[in-house]
């Protein structure tokens, strides 16, 4: 992306020494070794991005304070609902959404933290909103209609038949589909514009090991953060730790996904 340089702090390659026989001798690594290793590198390094240094620390915090301020606002617009001033801070809250999604936009790029309030964070935020939403809205209208049917018990004519676990079940793997391109997607949208994350070629790696295992640990530590979340909502001193977890879960997995879709490029 013009105007903006690559993170100098991201999953710089290691130099790892030789290994040797009991004699001295250089020894050969098998390829599964190589394999492995490169795996647990992948996990560990993405696990340390969100604390490695001091510019990544405060990257952290300020998506920490972003989350805080709209838990603040959303507990606030619940509080006078239903009440129309409830519309005064649920406006507010878009502003920290807004500088979250472009803190991990700049992860997902690979271009580190940028600054907030900027030109470039809320480009970032835009193009990664952009493709969330287009990503996310089929698997949200299945899921919508599939517990309308499931609610009220009336099957439209034309699906007359089916089973209401067969819609559950195309629900789900919808819902799994999407949520597995998104992330490709995402990085292609943050670092070439919104239109290349929606095209095709935009997921030419997902077929790709590096990529699936990425997904695989990236979607742990998301669910993971959304449960913990969910659970220590209601409770102000543990939701602290909730919202802690929350933030440095997302950049790991951003990192984790980042890295995953580089290593499926040729270059």
């Amino acid at each position: 992306m013009s105007g903006v340089g690559r993170d100098p702090y991201a999953f710089a390659p290691r130099r790892r020494p030789a290994l040797t026989c009991p004699g001295g001798t250089p020894a050969r690594e098998t390829a599964a070794g190589r394999s492995r290793r490169g795996v647990c590198e992948l996990f560990v390094d993405a696990l340390r991005y969100p604390v490695r240094d001091r510019p990544r620390l405060d990257g952290t915090v300020k998506c920490l304070v972003s989350v805080l301020l709209v838990g603040v606002l959303a507990r606030i617009a619940g509080a006078l609902w239903p009440d129309v001033a409830f519309v005064l801070p649920a406006a507010l809250a878009v502003v920290p959404i807004v500088a979250f999604f472009g803190l991990l936009a700049g992860v997902l790029a690979g271009e580190g933290f940028p600054a907030l309030l900027s030109r470039t964070s809320a480009r970032l935020a835009g193009r990664l909103l952009g493709v969330t939403v287009v990503y996310l809205l089929p698997p949200a209208v299945t899921v919508a209609a599939v517990g309308y049917v499931t609610g009220t018990g009336i099957l439209p004519a034309t699906i007359e038949g089916v089973t209401v676990a067969t819609l559950a079940t195309v629900a789900l793997l919808i819902t799994v589909v999407c949520g597995y391109l998104l992330p490709a997607a995402a990085v292609v949208a943050v670092t070439e514009g919104l239109r290349a994350g929606l095209r095709r070629t935009a997921l030419r790696g997902t077929s790709r090991g590096a990529y699936f295992l990425a997904w695989v640990g990236a979607a742990v530590l998301v669910v993971l953060a959304w449960s913990v979340l969910a659970t220590t909502a209601a409770r102000s001193a543990a939701a602290l730790v909730g919202l802690g977890w929350f933030a440095y879960a997302h950049v790991a997995a951003a990192a984790l996904v980042a890295e995953g879709v580089g290593r499926t490029r040729v270059w």
